[in-house]
C-alpha cells in the first residue's frame, strides 16, 4: 500500500505532464505471468501522465519474471503481491476507479472468467465486476492460442460480464502487447464513458490526400491525420465500430478499427461511395483533409531544367459521395481567419453546403495547434444553431467532445 515516503517520490514529477484528463483517478493495474509484462511499466508510467493514481497488483508467477521494485520504481507505490488480513482486494476496489489487466495471460483470463480466484488479481477482479466498475485486459499470449475455441467462450464470457477487452497486435504469429502509451488512451477513455458508443457503427476520415503532377512529385497539405485517428480511438474506446478510412498520415493507425488506405481525393470520394452503399453508419465524420485539386499529370518525370506551367483542377468533395445518409453528419472546415466571428460564418457555409448537422470549424493559421500538433481550438457549429466553443486542447479531447456531441444529437438532445 502507499506509504509516507512514496508521496514524496521521484516518480510523482511526471503526474498531469501529458494532460490532466485521469486527474482524482485511480487505476488498478494487475500484471499477470506473460513475457510482454515489462511494457505494463510503461503502461503505469502513462496513466500517470495523464493524471492517474497507479496501484499495482501482481500474480505470483508474474513477481518472480520481474521484480515488484521495478513498479515501486515506476508509481512510487509498493505493489501487492499476496494478499494479507488487510483484505486488499476490497480496500483497492473500493479505492480505485478502473481495473487494468495488462498483460493477461490465459490463464489468468480464464480463471476471471469462470470465477476461480487463486490469486490476487483474478479475485480482485471478481470483486471489481461485484462493484460494476470498468475492467480493462489486454491478452497476451500465442496467436494459435487466441485461435481456439476456448479462447473464444473465454472472451465471449468476459464481454458478456462487461469486460473491454483492447485487441492484441498479431504479429509473429503472438498476439502482443500492443504500444503501452494507446493502451493508456483507451483505457482513460473507456473509464470516462464505458459503452456508451456500444452497437454504434462510424465512418471516420483522417489524413491528406495527393495529387501527382508526374511519377514522383505531388501536391498535398501538411494534414497529420491525428484528428481523425483520435476519434478513431475514442469511439471505439467507447464500444463502437469503427471504419477509417485514411490518406497519408504521420500517425499510426490503430490495429483496433477496420482502416482503408487511399492515395488520391477521388480514391478517398470512392471508397465512402463503396462503403456507405454496403453500410449504415449512424456518425460519419469527416475529419480528413482531402485535397481540393487535381493537377493535369505529366507522363514521366518532369526534367528540371525546364519549365512548367500546373493547371490545378477543383477536386471531388468526398463527403458528397455518401450513398446513404448516417443518422449523424460531421464535417470539418480549417479557415485561415481573422476573427471567431468569421469562423462560424464559414462554418455556416459549410452546413449548407453539405447538410451537416455539425461543422467543426478551426483556424488554419494559428501557431502551435492544427495541423501536424497534438492541439487544436475549436467551434462547433449545430444546424440547430447551438454553438460550442473549445479552447486549445489535446486532440484527444476534442475528440471527446466532438463524439459526445453526435451522441447527444443521437439521443435527440
Amino acid at each position: 500500500m502507499e506509504t509516507e515516503e512514496s508521496k514524496f517520490h521521484p516518480s510523482s514529477t511526471i503526474i498531469k505532464s501529458f494532460s490532466d484528463t485521469l486527474k482524482d483517478k485511480c487505476v488498478i493495474l494487475a500484471v499477470t505471468a506473460s513475457i510482454s509484462l515489462y511494457r505494463s511499466l510503461d503502461t503505469a508510467r502513462w496513466l500517470m501522465r495523464r493524471g492517474a493514481k497507479v496501484k499495482v497488483i501482481m500474480s505470483e508467477e508474474a513477481s518472480n519474471l520481474i521484480s515488484p521494485d521495478m513498479f515501486y520504481w515506476a508509481t512510487g507505490i509498493k505493489p501487492v503481491v499476496k494478499l494479507t488480513g488487510a483484505t486488499e482486494h476490497i480496500s483497492l476496489t473500493r479505492e480505485c476507479d478502473a481495473m487494468l489487466i495488462a498483460p493477461a495471460t490465459f490463464s489468468s483470463m480464464s480463471k476471471i472468467a469462470y470465477g476461480i480466484t487463486d490469486n490476487p488479481v483474478s479475485l480482485t477482479a471478481i470483486t471489481f465486476m461485484g462493484y460494476n466498475k470498468p475492467i480493462i485486459l489486454v491478452p497476451a499470449m500465442h496467436e494459435k492460442m487466441e485461435n481456439t475455441k476456448q479462447y473464444e467462450e473465454i472472451e465471449k464470457r468476459l464481454v458478456q460480464s462487461y469486460v473491454f477487452i483492447i485487441s492484441p497486435y498479431v504479429a509473429e504469429e503472438v498476439a502482443k502487447y500492443p504500444d503501452p502509451q494507446f493502451v493508456a488512451r483507451v483505457t482513460g477513455s473507456h473509464m470516462l464513458r464505458r459503452y456508451d458508443m456500444k452497437g454504434l457503427k462510424l465512418l471516420i476520415t483522417a489524413g491528406a490526400t495527393r495529387a501527382w503532377i508526374d511519377d514522383v512529385r505531388f501536391i498535398t497539405n501538411p494534414s497529420s491525420g491525428r484528428m481523425g485517428i483520435e476519434l478513431s480511438i475514442e469511439a471505439y474506446s467507447r464500444g463502437a465500430e469503427v471504419d477509417l478510412v485514411h490518406g497519408h498520415t504521420e500517425v499510426q493507425i490503430p490495429h483496433t478499427v477496420n482502416s482503408y488506405h487511399v492515395d488520391t481525393t477521388e480514391e478517398m470520394a470512392n471508397k465512402i461511395a463503396e462503403l456507405t452503399s454496403k453500410n449504415n453508419y449512424d456518425i460519419i465524420i469527416g475529419a480528413a483533409a482531402p485535397l481540393d485539386f487535381d493537377v493535369e499529370k505529366f507522363e514521366g518525370k518532369m526534367r528540371s531544367e525546364l519549365s512548367y506551367n500546373i493547371s490545378l483542377i477543383p477536386a471531388k468533395k468526398t463527403l458528397k459521395s455518401i450513398y446513404k445518409r448516417p443518422k449523424v453528419l460531421i464535417s470539418f472546415a480549417a479557415e485561415s481567419i481573422k476573427s471567431d466571428e468569421e469562423l462560424i460564418e464559414k462554418a455556416k457555409e459549410k452546413i449548407v453546403k453539405y447538410n451537416s448537422d455539425i461543422v467543426v470549424a478551426n483556424p488554419a493559421n494559428l501557431s502551435g495547434i492544427g495541423f501536424s500538433s497534438l492541439y487544436d481550438k475549436a467551434v462547433l457549429i449545430f444546424k440547430n444553431g447551438k454553438i460550442i466553443s473549445v479552447e486549445k486542447t489535446l486532440k484527444e479531447n476534442l475528440a471527446r467532445v466532438i463524439l459526445d456531441s453526435a451522441l447527444n444529437l443521437i439521443r435527440g438532445g
